[in-house]
């Protein structure tokens, strides 16, 4: 990361230029912001899917472990169990409130991976996480629906300040140097080092990543304890972003606990929070705070987990339980594929349907999924490969070994195109009223583990069947 810059002309013009210049070579919030911008669209449109939710969220293995382990927490303990699926997170909590946690943990991936190695961007980033958690203490404590919603606001309320340290740590000393002098506040400090305030520089990234109004308005330093709106609200959220950095300075500026409760009282009325549970809420933030939130856990493994048989049991047991509750065909889809996918540590797994005389892939998760789905289609009319004898047979089929030369006559070319790195794959022919209407097929790779044992194949079996029995409820 750039750490020197020619001086600035205090010219607003000049200065984010050269901001969008120094995120551009760096690559890390151009990222975020696209992210950012596709789950807003998916959460906004009118046909959003919760496959679309889970897909875009299952294409990175860390993230998809920390939203489960969020959706598992304190905040949500009330939901209904233990969740274990993407999709079972994204039915049970809705797609608003995953898409809302998915954007609170990539927030702080991103500002871990590209911060700066300096003191003081290790301070900024540790207030900002300390907010958000203030906030997600506080609607725990109010039950608040969608409460991820305000720990986003939350976190992305210091990003203005955020920029500043990331890329402009010269100039932030000399911000922080003229504001400890009390000369004038950091955000006029800022006018004046650089020629934008803190909060223009958040409107413009605002603006910039096309950022939901209610979240961009809680970016700016304007609410203060003297607005008063009822918790949930736009102006709510404002206003608790103001409160949860402003705390979070205090304790980084080891301010007095007398201070503290002082800021707090001056906050409850607008909020319509009682002080204690504020103080609790910040209290409990405070015992709980990483000293740097970096990303301690690694990529997608090779292979099934050592405890896949363990894991699609469970998978079984939950997917019989959303069906007494009633969930329809797509849901269930989409349950079975993320369930087998991450149970067996398939490289893909995606569904085929008949469609106009081709069976055609329709949804799937994975390696290059979607991309790959377009590919991924063959002809009705019978042709002696295992595809077809699979669906002609209504049964399952694993190929252990792609390039063996027992299997290899047996192997589409089609398929082979589409999915070179395939070494391994399983069939699983959907039939309805005795005809076979398509089929789940899970792949793995080159150098992954390939085998499956009975037990394992009788829940995959099991899991499918019980699919089918949501088709006929749907139906």
């Amino acid at each position: 990361m750039t750490v020197s810059s020619p001086a600035l002309e205090n010219s607003k013009d000049q200065f984010f230029a050269l901001l969008t210049k120094r995120m551009s070579e760096q690559g890390d919030f151009p990222a975020f912001a696209k992210s950012v911008q596709h789950l807003d669209e998916l959460m906004h449109d009118q046909n959003k899917n919760i496959a679309d939710i889970a897909r875009v969220i299952l294409n990175d293995f860390t993230l998809t472990q920390k939203v489960i382990r969020l959706a598992n927490s304190v905040m949500y303990s009330g939901m209904g169990g233990e969740i274990t699926t993407i999709t079972q997170a994204a039915v049970v909590l809705g797609i608003d409130t995953i898409a809302h946690i998915t954007l609170s943990i990539r927030f702080i991936d991103t500002l871990s991976a590209s911060a700066p190695a300096s003191e003081e961007a290790r301070r900024e980033l540790a207030k900002a996480v300390l907010a958000g958690n203030i906030v997600r203490n506080v609607v725990t404590k109010l039950n608040m629906v969608n409460g991820e919603e305000a720990v986003v606001c939350a976190l992305l309320h210091h990003l203005g300040r955020l920029m500043l340290v990331f890329y402009f740590p010269a100039e932030w000393s000399q911000i922080q140097e003229i504001a400890q002098n009390g000369a004038m506040n950091e955000n006029d400090a800022a006018q004046q080092v650089t020629g934008a305030s803190i909060d223009e520089i958040s409107q413009e990234i605002a603006r910039n990543w096309h950022l939901p109004k209610k979240i961009s308005d809680c970016m700016a330093s304007s609410a203060t304890f003297t607005e008063i709106s009822i918790p949930g609200s736009s102006d709510w959220l404002k206003v608790m972003a103001n409160f949860a950095g402003g705390v979070a300075s205090q304790l980084a500026h080891q301010c007095t606990g007398d201070d503290i409760q002082r800021y707090v009282s001056r906050y409850s009325e607008s909020l319509l929070i009682s002080a204690a549970d504020l103080t609790e809420s910040v209290d409990l933030a405070q015992q709980m705070a990483p000293e740097f939130p970096g990303n301690l856990e690694g990529g997608k493994s090779s292979g099934k987990p050592h405890d896949s048989r363990e894991r699609l049991a469970v998978s079984v047991r939950e997917l019989r339980m959303a069906l007494a509750r009633g969930i329809d065909f797509n849901i269930a889809l989409s349950m079975i594929l993320e369930s087998l996918y991450a149970s067996m540590g398939f490289n893909r797994v995606v569904t085929f349907f008949r469609d106009a005389g081709m069976l055609k892939a329709k949804v799937g998760f994975g390696s290059g999924v979607p991309e790959v789905l377009s590919g991924l289609t063959f002809p009705e009319a019978y042709a002696a490969d295992v595809f077809h004898l699979s669906l002609a047979n209504k049964a399952d089929v694993f190929i252990q070994d792609v390039a063996s030369s027992q299997s290899s006559s047996s192997i589409p070319a089609w398929l082979r195109e589409a999915l070179p790195d395939v070494d391994a794959f399983v069939l699983l022919p959907l039939v309805f009223n005795g005809k076979a209407i398509g089929l789940i097929y899970a792949d793995w790779c080159m150098g992954a583990t390939n085998q499956i044992e009975p037990s394992e194949f009788s829940s995959m079996g099991a899991l499918r069947d019980y699919l089918m029995r949501a088709l006929i409820k749907w139906k």
